[in-house]
């Protein structure tokens, strides 16, 4: 069948077929061009062709494969185990994008799909999403880019949720089980894994040497438990891995000399092919002493038992003292109590800061049901403040700025004199404040920005008297938001 060139550039420019993104299969532009023309000339077959082109809406878990499908949009996802990678193909029943498939990798996966999940389309609160008019949307997935209407952006975004939703869960449970979350991620020289405290390099080689000589092939003392593995340190007894500890490398695989060492609590495949073979739950049973050690183990045991037993037995051949190489131990994680054992208001402030870093860089609207609690919380914790605390032009400027941004600057005359107004005024305003985002579906992220920098400041500067239960509240809405914060900066905001 010949096509004449202008119904194939008519063809083309109806959905933006000339995105060289939607040509990832052969000849898919082809199809679709002819399938176009072919209704195009029999209209009377296009109405029984879509009464049969949805999909069957069915959800299915095998191991490490999960595939949502709605009438329209179908996600076939392959979810990441461990620290691995996962991916995932969608795939739309409308005859406009029959033969278009839209891989999208890891980084595609956390950067653009993560954000905004199980909020509603118009909400502005999905990053792959911009709305063009009432029924339409422009969707960016990977490098793609198409036009879908209202109603398949709809089942776009419950599969993605559910999806999604999945594929985080196994992160954070990863997460969880190794006691990572401490602890900054590396990945480099096809090994990953976590920096628990960096050590002078005299002392890395003094570990390595001891591990060595005490393999447990050579000896069956409490101290026999390694096994060389190349520049390494694996504890293992030959029949049980506990953990894999790496020095990390710089660009030309070598030590960085007479320079302090990072060392890492190492991701091994070893050590997680259980995962591979979908027993996730079985290897999440071994994890403990006896069996695979947790990141804030491994590093306890290296910390209290392991480099003092390698400073002792080598302290009359080396040439730098204890007190030297103890020294030089450099300690990464900040100590911070938990946030259900806080009693002192301000040990939250660190908590909050993290917030508010994630909050300004936040680009996309959030969810209000996620703030609204705290906001409620801690507009209660702080209400007792003294009125002489410092900086009320500070808290004022900011809730000053809020109001304008609400308002559209029609209650620029009631800030006019914003310098004189007192600590009362701000907590009527924050009460609005709670006022409104209780009757809101979506917050700016600048404005749950602003109010964060606010609490923080009379958290750090007030004199505040407060109850148990209004310090409960604090902690309880802190934390789901804290953690929310945490997993973003961990995961997504690297992939964007």
């Amino acid at each position: 069948m010949t096509i004449p060139e202008s119904i194939k550039q008519f063809i083309i420019s109806i959905q933006g077929f000339d995105d060289p993104a939607l040509q990832n299969e052969d000849n898919v532009k082809e199809k679709f061009i002819l399938s176009m023309f072919h209704y195009l000339c029999y209209p009377e077959r296009l109405q029984d062709f879509l009464e049969q082109c949805y999909f069957e809406p069915s959800t299915t878990r095998e191991g490490y494969r999960l595939v949502v499908v709605k009438p329209k949009v179908a996600i076939a996802c392959n979810l990441p185990k461990a620290f691995g990678e996962g991916n995932c193909q969608i795939k739309f029943s409308s005859i406009l994008f029959k033969y278009l498939k839209i891989h999208l990798n890891h980084q595609d996966i956390l950067g653009q799909l993560m954000t905004g999940l199980h909020t509603q389309a118009h909400w502005g609160c999905r990053r792959f999403l911009k709305q063009l008019d009432k029924d339409t949307f422009q969707v960016n997935l990977g490098q793609t880019t198409i036009i879908l209407s209202n109603l398949e952006v709809t089942e776009l975004c419950l599969c993605v949720d559910e999806v999604c939703q999945e594929y985080k869960n196994l992160i954070i449970e990863f997460e969880n089980a190794l006691e990572t979350w401490d602890f900054e991620f590396v990945n480099f020289s096809e090994s990953r894994g976590f920096i628990l405290f960096s050590v002078r390099q005299e002392l890395w080689e003094l570990m390595q040497q001891f591990a060595n000589e005490f393999d447990y092939t050579k000896g069956k003392s409490e101290w026999h438990l390694f096994h060389r593995e190349n520049t390494s340190i694996r504890v293992s007894r030959g029949i049980r891995d506990h953990t894999f500890i790496f020095p990390k490398l710089d660009s030309d695989l070598s030590l960085l000399p007479k320079n302090q060492i990072n060392i890492i609590y190492e991701l091994n495949d070893i050590n997680l092919k259980s995962i591979e073979i979908d027993n996730f739950s079985l290897w999440q049973q071994d994890i403990g002493i006896r069996g695979t050690w947790t990141a804030r183990y491994t590093k306890q045991w290296l910390l209290e038992k392991y480099i003092p037993k390698v400073i002792n037995y080598y302290s009359e051949t080396s040439q730098i003292s204890e007190v030297e190489l103890l020294a030089k131990i450099t300690n990464y994680t900040s100590e911070r109590a938990l946030i259900k054992e806080i009693d002192n208001i301000r040990n939250l402030v660190p908590y909050l800061r993290d917030i508010q870093s994630w909050l300004h860089i936040y680009v996309e609207n959030i969810a209000a049901s996620l703030l609204q609690p705290y906001y409620q919380a801690y507009t209660n914790l702080v209400r007792n403040t003294d009125s002489s605390i410092t900086g009320i032009d500070y808290i004022i400027g900011n809730l000053r700025r809020v109001e304008w941004k609400n308002t559209q600057e029609e209650n620029y005359s009631n800030f006019t004199d914003w310098k004189n107004l007192t600590f009362k005024y701000a907590i009527d305003c924050l009460d609005k404040q709670v006022t409104r985002i209780n009757n809101c579906e979506y917050e700016n992220s600048l404005n749950a920005d602003l109010i964060t920098r606010i609490f923080i400041w009379i958290l750090e500067n007030g004199k505040i008297s407060f109850s148990q239960a209004q310090l409960n509240a604090a902690k309880q809405t802190l934390l789901p938001l804290w953690e929310q914060s945490r997993f973003e900066m961990r995961h997504v905001y690297p992939n964007r």
